[in-house]
């Protein structure tokens, strides 16, 4: 017992606690990340006093390895949230990515630091503690900053220290890792820190009066000592040596932080968005459109009652189930029937990681063709700018003899750089959602 204390490392006690404790427990914050994965990743907080005492390894990395796993699925739940709120602030949305990329360095530093006590060139107990750093000042922080700030109203100056800050942090970060002198920062490190210090006192100061008084309290010491210890070791100055740091520096910065978290609202869910009037219309032709199709398909045997559903589910805009896509609609909003000149708000899903909701990719269209006759009825849709491609879809189902006949005509042409990133993907996706419709009007018919 007494060989294992003097073996003991608090440093890994500390991260160990950040990582899978209190970075799970922030994430409460966004309710589309599912429960189950929280509790999974406190769980894993038995490992921390086992790796705390345990020597160095492959046995102790792969104790680790689970980090790595726990902070993939952040990241991807982030870029979830970022593709599906394309109308908020670029500097909140990115605010939110930071949030979700942070604890994956903190992951790798955490298996790396383990397996031979270095991390990026660093020796202990720095490797350590960029764990500690990455989980709660690029994970929890930042998590915590985004909630609070989608609560209040807009801000030009704390847009403005957001994004100072959002670029300031991992250009800070990516020139630790760059250093020529392991323990000597350079000067283009000095400006980053002192650049994201600046960035989080103008958002703080544009926050309402005690609207995080208390934590800023804490946060407000804690990064401008962070900061000043980056000066003035770049400079030569003496300063608090590192251990100091970490009681004084680290101290303040997690007190700071966790309060921050337990004040914040909870992030919206992710949803589909307002059919919003003001988004302009943005379409192309067929001749400028990437993918243009004609699909026609025999829908069953006609009768009036199996029409009347087909013709409902085309008004109401139902043509894919809500597995594949989901809406919101001007005329239901409104309570009457839908018209030319109608904007529909959709979220058109697409498989995540295992356990993760499906991404969601918001677009706003606006019905340019409605007509229902009685064996005959047509909806069609042109998109604005608010779409992740541009063009147009036209559906109408009618009756040919004894039979009922679908036919789905649409172009389109991508206008944002993930769907032409991503375009085979894209494209394998847009025809599924063509075959789900189609299987669900047969079902209906």
């Amino acid at each position: 017992m007494e060989g294992m204390l003097m073996r003991l490392d608090p440093f890994a006690l500390v991260a160990a606690v950040c990582f899978w404790g209190f970075l799970p427990w922030a994430q409460r914050l966004d309710p589309d990340l599912p429960r189950w994965l929280r509790r999974v990743a406190w769980c894993f907080l038995m490992t921390g006093p086992v790796l705390a005492v345990a020597g160095p390894g492959l046995g102790s990395a792969l104790l680790a390895a689970p980090a790595v796993i726990f902070a993939v699925w952040l990241l991807v739940h982030g870029v979830r949230r970022y593709l599906a709120t394309d109308q908020a602030a670029l500097s909140l949305r990115l605010l939110g990515m930071l949030a979700a990329a942070g604890p994956l360095v903190a992951a790798a530093a955490w298996v790396w630091s383990r397996y031979d006590r270095h991390f990026a060139g660093f020796p202990e107990p720095l490797a350590t503690l960029t764990t500690v750093h990455f989980s709660m000042a690029f994970g929890v922080l930042p998590l915590a900053m985004s909630a609070l700030e989608a609560s209040l109203r807009p801000s030009r100056w704390r847009g403005v220290g957001i994004f100072v800050f959002v670029l300031a942090a991992p250009a800070t970060a990516f020139c630790f890792a760059l250093r020529s002198s392991p323990m000597v920062p350079g000067l283009a490190e000095v400006g980053c820190a002192a650049a994201m210090a600046a960035g989080f006192l103008v958002w703080a100061a544009g926050l309402p009066p005690r609207t995080a008084r208390w934590p800023l309290v804490f946060l407000m010491p804690g990064i401008f000592l962070g900061a000043g210890y980056t000066v003035a070791t770049g400079l030569g100055w003496r300063y608090l040596t590192i251990p100091e740091m970490a009681v004084l520096h680290g101290l303040l910065n997690l007190t700071g932080s966790l309060l921050l978290v337990s004040r914040a609202p909870a992030l919206r869910p992710v949803a589909p968005p307002v059919p919003d009037l003001r988004v302009p219309v943005t379409t192309c032709s067929a001749a400028e459109a990437v993918f243009v199709d004609d699909h026609r398909q025999d829908i069953g045997p006609w009768s009036p009652d199996a029409f009347a559903r087909i013709r409902g589910v085309l008004l109401a805009y139902r043509f894919y189930p809500d597995e594949v896509m989901v809406r919101r609609t001007q005329f239901e909003d409104e309570g009457r029937a839908l018209r030319v000149g109608d904007r529909l708000g959709l979220g058109l899903f697409l498989p995540s990681l295992p356990g993760l909701p499906p991404f969601l990719l918001p677009a706003v269209v606006e019905v340019h063709v409605v007509e229902d006759a009685e064996d005959l009825v047509r909806l069609g849709y042109r998109t604005t700018r608010r779409h992740y491609g541009r063009g147009e879809w036209l559906a109408e189902a009618r009756r040919e003899g004894d039979r009922m006949v679908l036919q789905v005509r649409c172009h389109i042409r991508p206008s944002r750089w993930f769907v032409w990133f991503g375009l085979p993907v894209y494209r394998r996706f847009q025809l599924g959602a063509f075959r789900a419709g189609l299987s669900h009007l047969r079902r209906l018919a």
